[in-house]
């Protein structure tokens, strides 16, 4: 039996919305709306739970709640009489739905559904991604990804199913060409967004106080070194049994030295204070004081002043037929720059050479180090400058 629900105000929820801000509720927006009322009236605001109860595939019961939190169905034949005061997204992609539908018309039974689930999900998506964007790059994420999954929608739409169209001259081998471009779509929007999102993260990484990204480095190595010396004394203690203790000292020490070839001497002076307040109290110390691992922080402050001393010094270059070598100390990047764009043979040398597209800085490069110098000598034929 269904109860019948008079909606009431309550505690933390939004009531008494302007008529002219509300909408009304279809099946088409119904994935973004928060609070309902009935049309025309003031009534408070209800609670919509979207899809809140799954029937079977591609069929769903959808509520409303009320103050006291008891909940009743509201089916989609009755939304005419419902709009929306408050909703959970902005609704980027809604224009979309007519490409969605449009997408499945050939292999779904339901393609209504079918786009009513993908706008709703890529919305639930987006919104969640912008989150951790830039505001000034906003806009940019999402004209770029409602462009890309556009693409997607019109290339799904020339896909079809023979359940669908029925099998009568089915054309197989089309359908496996437009079902690899469909594909292709939809792994292009998947790449984009997480390049976009790890380039984001670059930027805000660049943008964190240094203090900030060094507790945050140090944190992570502490664990690392930790569970690594609660290894070494549990095989000491006899704990555990058939592991090699001096692999796990390896791995302390590797792991250190590379805080010593970065100059990182704060982190590194961390990481044997560390090590010597675990030596304190056991019968046999995870490091002897012999190892040369006491020495990394008086390594680390020498590879701190070389580094500093090559970023003073002013960048070089040498020409070549076709482009230009640059030291550049001040990114810490050996650099080359052609002059037109170099041929699928020669991309595919730099690449197997450690050498990366920059289109920041219009260049391939890497770091800057003797094999790096000595491996772009090798490739532009200039071992004798």
């Amino acid at each position: 039996m269904t109860t019948t629900m008079t909606p009431k105000s309550r505690e933390g929820q939004v009531a008494g919305f302007p008529k002219e801000q509300a909408v009304a509720l279809t099946e088409r927006n119904a994935y973004r709306a928060k609070s309902i009322r009935r049309t025309g009236t003031d009534e408070s605001p209800v609670l919509f739970h979207f899809r809140k109860h799954s029937t079977g595939m591609h069929s769903y019961v959808h509520t409303m709640e009320a103050a006291d939190g008891t909940e009743q169905e509201i089916r989609p034949a009755d939304f005419k009489d419902w709009e929306i005061v408050e909703s959970r997204y902005p609704g980027y992609l809604e224009d979309l739905y007519g490409s969605a539908c449009s997408a499945y018309r050939w292999n779904s039974f339901d393609p209504e559904e079918r786009a009513r689930t993908d706008i709703y999900r890529h919305e639930r998506q987006l919104c969640a991604d912008l989150l951790s964007i830039p505001e000034e790059k906003r806009e940019q994420y999402k004209d770029g990804y409602r462009k890309r999954l556009a693409d997607w929608f019109g290339s799904l739409s020339r896909c079809a199913s023979p359940a669908v169209t029925g099998p009568a001259g089915f054309d197989r081998r089309k359908q496996e060409k437009a079902e690899q471009a469909c594909q292709n779509k939809q792994e292009e929007l998947e790449s984009w967004r997480e390049r976009f999102l790890a380039a984001m993260k670059r930027m805000q990484d660049k943008a964190r106080p240094e203090e900030e990204k060094q507790e945050e480095a140090w944190q992570s190595l502490k664990k690392d070194i930790a569970d690594s010396a609660r290894t070494v004394l549990e095989l000491d203690t006899g704990k555990i049994r058939g592991y090699n203790r001096a692999l796990f000292v390896s791995s302390i020490l590797n792991k250190v030295m590379t805080y010593v070839n970065r100059g990182e001497v704060e982190i590194v002076q961390k990481a044997v204070d560390f090590i010597r307040n675990c030596n304190e109290g056991v019968k046999k110390p995870v490091i002897t004081p012999r190892n040369r691992f006491f020495q990394f922080p008086e390594m680390a402050a020498r590879v701190r002043e070389r580094l500093l001393a090559a970023r003073e010094e002013e960048n070089n270059e040498i020409r070549f037929d076709g482009g230009r070598l640059v030291w550049n100390r001040q990114a810490d990047r050996l650099q080359i720059l052609f002059d037109d764009i170099p041929d699928d043979a020669r991309r595919k040398e730099l690449k197997s050479n450690g050498f990366r597209w920059s289109p920041k800085n219009k260049a391939w490069q890497r770091q800057l180090t003797m094999n790096a110098v000595r491996a772009a000598k090798r490739m532009l034929n200039l071992q004798n400058t």
